[in-house]
Order: C-alpha cells, then structure tokens, then sequence
C-alpha cells in the first residue's frame, strides 16, 4: 500500500493515514460482501484535484459512481467509481441470476448496496479514530463519462481528497477507488487526530 501527498502541496499527515484504514476497513467490509477477497490496493492524497483530476482519478471510459453525502459536524463526500466492465462483473458476483454483460436495475440496486456497505465501514472507521459521529446519505449511482458523472452528482473540485484503491486481484477480478473529499472542518479534524 501507498500513501503520500501529490507534488505541488501539503496534505495534513492523518489526512493520508486515517483514510488508509478507513479504505482497509472498506475492503474487508466489501469482501466479506462478495466472498472474495478484497484488498486495499493503496492509498494517495492529493491537496487540491481541479474537476479534470477528480475525474482522470475515476478512471477512461464509462465509469459507474456512487455518490455518499457525509453530513454532521464533519462532513464531505465518499464516492465509488468502478469502470463498466467492473461494475457489471461484481454486479454478476452479488446477483448471479442477473443477465450476464449487463447491468440492470437489479445489479445496480446490488452496487449501490455495495457501495454503502464499503461506505458504511469508510465512515465508522474514521468516526472512531476521530471520536465522533458521522453520518451518510442514502447512496446515488450515476453512469457514463467520469467527468459527466461527477457533475450530474455535483462532486465539488478544488479541496484536498483522497484516493483508497480497492481490487478483487486475479484474473477475472475488479478495480474502483473510494474518492473521499472532507469539508473543511473534516480536515482541521483529521489534522489534529
């Protein structure tokens, strides 16, 4: 696993380490979904991604996002991007009555479960490290272009975020990333912890 700031800018040291195991945290959450072994593939911080960098981050090509608002005293946003093919490959491993190649209501229904369950372990593993609440809203899924999918979520550019890689590795396996992007007195909280 890797972790560390992008050049150009400071990222406070527990912005890059909490999330670290908050994405460990995650990835176990999620493959114990799946029955599959799920690793945190690294992790990288950067100080301030302009709406370019949040989407080349995403991945190319047609990407499935699910946004989480974090709200409370700390809050910001956790998003899952997972390229299509991905996508409709865990879609496969958690509805295997689903057609195969593509993804229906059901398997995108079945992500966005996927998704909370990742989001649900991000958020408590840095709520207790930070030794308070956090809440998420009800996940939403968009799909298309990563650029096209952070707009129609209004995924905010320009404060610092943090990449977790996540990957079921091996031949037949999937890639996405958690995207975390604190508000400021989610930082200012990381900063101190």
């Amino acid at each position: 696993m890797s972790t560390g700031a992008a050049a150009g800018g400071r990222v406070p040291g527990a912005l890059a380490r909490l999330p670290a195991v908050a994405g460990g945290a995650a990835a176990a959450a999620v493959g114990r979904l799946l029955g599959r072994e799920v690793s945190l593939a690294g992790v990288e911080s950067r100080e301030a991604p302009d709406a370019a960098g949040l989407a080349a981050a995403c991945g190319a090509g047609e990407v499935v996002c699910i946004e989480m608002a974090l709200e409370g005293a700390r809050a910001g946003r956790l998003l899952l991007a997972v390229g299509a093919a991905d996508a409709e490959r865990v879609a496969g491993w958690l509805v295997p009555e689903a057609p195969a190649g593509t993804l229906d209501a059901l398997g995108e229904s079945a992500l966005v479960e996927a998704a909370n369950i990742a989001g649900s372990a991000f958020v408590s593993a840095l709520a207790r490290a930070l030794g308070g609440a956090i809440l998420h809203r009800v996940p939403r899924l968009t799909r298309g272009a990563a650029g096209a999918c952070l707009a129609e979520l209004a995924v905010p550019p320009g404060g610092p975020a943090v990449l977790a890689r996540l990957e079921v590795p091996g031949a037949g396996g999937a890639r996405g990333i958690l995207l975390f992007l604190p508000d400021a007195a989610m930082v200012r909280a990381l900063e101190t912890a």
